[in-house]
């Protein structure tokens, strides 16, 4: 029928809709087994694909190929921002220990006036999650404008779930804890002499 259709001696494809999708794998068996015959496929190569001039794909197999894809790309995507977070977390770090050196005679100064261990700990921690949390909202910025420009030249709707948003800043927040828990501490085991003496 498609030979008389296109009036050509090959057929390069055609569609077949199953009812449903329970059916699908069956369906597509049956046709396999149906178009093996008419093409002369002999009965034992019909499980044989190399010895079929023809191929059978059906939604169900385009579907995997895609999620396989999607996969590998999340994947990709997973690494690329855990080698992200690795670098900016020793990048926070670095600057904290310049900050550290930096003030060294200021932390002294802080010890002779009174101030404890834990608060020296705890400004430079806080001082480490506030330069995190800025460079958590930049990244988020330009996310929604990455997302947002993507979405409109596919003709997509934006959505941007409140729940992905918050655990960037709960990365950037965590980040930060951890990057300037270093620093912190040896700014706040400075021997208060040698640190006013610091040259």
């Amino acid at each position: 029928i498609m030979q008389e259709m296109q009036h050509r001696d090959d057929i390069g494809g055609f569609f077949i809709k199953a009812d449903s999708l329970e059916i699908l794998d069956r369906v597509t068996d049956d046709v396999d087994e149906n178009l093996a015959r008419s093409v002369g496929v002999p009965s034992r190569d019909i499980d044989n694909e190399d010895a079929k001039p023809y191929e059978i794909f059906n939604q169900q197999d385009i579907l995997d190929q895609i999620n396989q894809l999607s996969s590998a790309l999340t994947s990709i995507l997973v690494a690329v921002a855990l080698i992200s977070l690795i670098v900016g977390s020793i990048g926070i770090m670095n600057i904290m220990l310049v900050t550290v050196t930096e003030r060294t005679k200021e932390i002294g100064l802080m010890k002779a006036l009174g101030y404890n261990y834990f608060d020296i700990l705890t400004l430079f921690i806080v001082e480490s999650v506030i330069i995190s949390l800025f460079g958590g909202i930049l990244g988020v910025l330009l996310g929604l404008a990455a997302s947002t420009a993507v979405n409109n030249y596919l003709d997509i709707a934006n959505i941007f779930p409140i729940s992905l948003i918050l655990l960037g800043f709960g990365i950037s927040f965590a980040v930060g804890l951890i990057s300037g828990v270093y620093p912190a501490n040896k700014a706040a085991k400075m021997d208060p002499v040698e640190a006013l003496h610091y040259e």
